[in-house]
């Protein structure tokens, strides 16, 4: 992709501050393995330290989602802090970047004179996603009996109590535990 990469010569001492805008097609995320909704702004300061690279930032944008407990879309919008040392190809196997990482900092690889961030960025928004996404904090989800989605509709079936597994279990200690 381009335009989403930076020249180590550009960056001054004092460091550089950077701006991308891109979509998630463009990251190689395919609309089936994560919906993200365009842009993705992505804001990031390089810095660099004798061959490292110092990457610090935000990730911008919003994901669709189907919610886990109502079956509903909704668009839940994300801010992911970025936060990565690009080493040199050659020292990625080396005991500096094996501290990094035990110093769980994330470490890429790059080629000189070029960072590319794609990688990264497109990590950061896999992770972003939740594992059991909620439209909102007090969804009420689906009635397991009718299926209705509670947070509209209310149902009559929520008054009526499943029977518990454990009833069983309830009788079986009332009437003693057996004899041995």
């Amino acid at each position: 992709m381009q335009g989403f990469v930076v020249e180590t010569f550009s960056i001054p001492p004092e460091g550089l501050s950077r701006g991308f805008v891109t979509t998630g097609t463009d990251l190689g995320i395919a609309p089936t393995e994560l919906a993200v909704v365009p842009p993705v702004q992505v804001e990031c300061q390089f810095y660099k330290v004798n061959h490292e690279v110092v990457v610090q930032g935000r990730l911008r944008s919003a994901l669709h989602l189907t919610c886990s407990r109502c079956a509903e879309d909704f668009e839940q919008p994300i801010c992911v802090a970025l936060d990565a040392i690009y080493l040199p190809m050659d020292e990625v196997t080396s005991t500096r970047a094996k501290e990094l990482e035990e110093g769980e900092v994330d470490v890429y690889p790059y080629t000189d004179p070029v960072i590319e961030l794609t990688q990264m960025v497109r990590d950061k928004l896999l992770l972003s996603m939740p594992l059991q996404p909620h439209c909102t904090i007090g969804c009420k989800g689906l009635c397991p009996s009718c299926g209705v989605n509670r947070n509209v509709v209310s149902c009559q079936c929520g008054e009526e109590r499943l029977g518990s597994p454990f009833e069983a279990l309830k009788e079986f200690r009332a009437h003693g535990r057996g004899e041995e």
